[in-house]
């Protein structure tokens, strides 16, 4: 099968959002660090291979903020059980 593209007819095609990079950026701001990790490393892999997706930085931005708040819980985690001895 040969690859098919809108641009062989001439077809503008509107630049969009990468729907994962959205989701990623969402998910690290209500905390939610694992789905953020997952989605922001899908979503950075589609932008970078698609021609007229965006939301590069958007990915970027959740996976530093879900790593952010790992690090966080994890060190949260340890203070506390630290401080139970």
């Amino acid at each position: 099968m040969v690859a098919f593209d809108e641009t062989d007819l001439g077809i503008e095609v509107a630049e969009r959002t990468n729907v994962c990079a959205i989701v990623a950026l969402f998910c690290a701001l209500t905390g939610l660090f694992v789905p953020a990790l997952v989605f922001g490393a899908i979503g950075y892999v589609e932008t970078g291979g698609r021609e007229h997706e965006t939301g590069s930085g958007l990915a970027v931005a959740a996976l530093i903020l879900g790593a952010i708040e790992l690090v966080a819980v994890v060190l949260t985690a340890v203070i506390v059980l630290a401080s139970m001895r």
